[in-house]
């Protein structure tokens, strides 16, 4: 439960340090959100480190997609390259 809760806070810490047009207001009350984030975190084994720097990293990439599409992307992204 620590665990989801400094996950949450390390991602709006991360998302409010963007400029205000970049993030979507969804990621504040859109519960889909926090239900990826803890999956993200469960795939990281915990790593929130990782997991910000993954986001980041297609925020980058990417630019002007949703949060929600971003978590998606790293997520799909992970669970992809396990397969193999």
């Amino acid at each position: 439960m620590l665990l989801i809760v400094g996950l949450s806070l390390a991602l709006i810490k991360l998302w409010s340090s963007q400029p205000q047009n970049k993030v979507s207001k969804s990621y504040f009350s859109d519960p889909k959100n926090r239900k990826l984030q803890k999956r993200l975190v469960v795939l990281l084994n915990g790593d929130v480190t990782t997991a910000e720097r993954l986001l980041k990293q297609q925020r980058q990439r990417h630019q002007g997609q949703s949060d929600k599409w971003y978590l998606e992307k790293v997520i799909y992204d992970l669970e992809r390259d396990r397969r193999y």
